[in-house]
């Protein structure tokens, strides 16, 4: 078997191989799997790609957004973890000055 393989089937993109977990990377007019660079369609996603890793056990990507919805109940934010820290897209972020809003405290609570 070869160090990397790949295979698309189901409408899901199988990668096989490597000590790295698979990452999507956007080059503006195209989209690649890394460390592989098999360029995929613009709307792939992680949730797309299905990590065979060499130990032969099948690990997913996990995507490092949460979403939580806000307390008016009219949509959602989302949180990414960046190193330590938490990063959210809703306008009490953004105005906190620790950054930290009700929906990361959430979140670390």
């Amino acid at each position: 078997m070869a160090e990397r393989e790949y295979e698309f089937k189901d409408g899901k993109h199988y990668v096989k191989g490597g000590h790295v977990p698979p990452m999507i990377v956007d080059l503006v007019t195209k989209k690649a799997i890394i460390p592989w660079w098999i360029n995929v369609p613009l709307n792939t996603t992680l949730d797309d790609i299905v990590w065979i890793r060499e130990d032969k056990v099948e690990v997913k990507p996990q995507s490092n957004i949460i979403e939580v919805a806000s307390s008016s109940g009219e949509g959602k934010y989302q949180i990414k973890k960046v190193g330590n820290k938490y990063q959210c897209n809703c306008p009490g972020y953004w105005r906190s000055k620790d950054r930290v809003c009700k929906h990361i405290k959430q979140i670390i609570n």
